[in-house]
């Protein structure tokens, strides 16, 4: 998400805090923008002015939430290794977010605030394991138009796993999920081996 403005910023800060509180006594669903609006003190116009209606400001308060994870911290060295560790924090950081976030998820887990969630997430994940590919020239000039397809297949093993992880009545730990998964990203980044400078790699 760009930078915004501060004062939009407190505004979408207002609104945000004012869902999450009002989620604690009612579903998602049974919701108005007008409620909304009068429990974060905001002007019903001054809403319609960001966004088109409460699903559209829903997909706007994910994204800020995925945003605050930090996926932008990546180990920008050119390994295989680097790959597999970047990945297993990706998917740690977003456990934790769903572990934490639980109630506010469930409130909204509506068919399609649920769907919009899950996209968000995808194409954040996507677009994170893209650019971490198109950093190394030797990757893009090797497997070119290959590159979106082969991030948003991975994300969506990622994601679907951790879909179903948050839905199930009783889930494994958070480390027994990274155990599991450790196996399927070391693969997944030993795909990528014959492309990265030998040297690198014994570093």
């Amino acid at each position: 998400m760009k930078k915004m403005d501060i004062r939009v910023k407190r505004t979408y800060q207002l609104l945000n805090d004012a869902l999450a509180n009002l989620l604690k006594e009612k579903s998602f669903e049974d919701l108005t923008v007008l409620e909304i609006c009068d429990a974060a003190g905001v002007h019903r116009a001054t809403f319609y002015k960001h966004f088109v209606d409460k699903y559209d400001f829903l997909n706007t308060c994910f994204r800020m939430k995925i945003d605050d994870l930090g996926f932008e911290n990546m180990d920008p060295s050119q390994t295989t290794e680097s790959m597999r560790k970047n990945i297993t924090r990706i998917i740690y950081k977003v456990l934790l977010f769903v572990e934490t976030n639980k109630d506010f998820l469930a409130a909204v887990s509506t068919d399609k605030a649920a769907s919009s969630f899950h996209d968000i997430l995808t194409t954040a994940i996507a677009s994170l394991i893209e650019e971490k590919i198109k950093s190394n020239p030797l990757l893009t000039d090797s497997l070119d138009h290959q590159v979106p397809m082969i991030a948003n297949y991975y994300a969506g093993a990622v994601v679907g796993l951790i879909k179903w992880w948050s839905k199930s009545e009783s889930p494994c730990t958070v480390q027994d999920f990274l155990e599991f998964t450790q196996p399927k990203v070391r693969e997944f980044s030993n795909y990528f081996k014959p492309y990265f400078p030998k040297r690198s790699e014994a570093v």
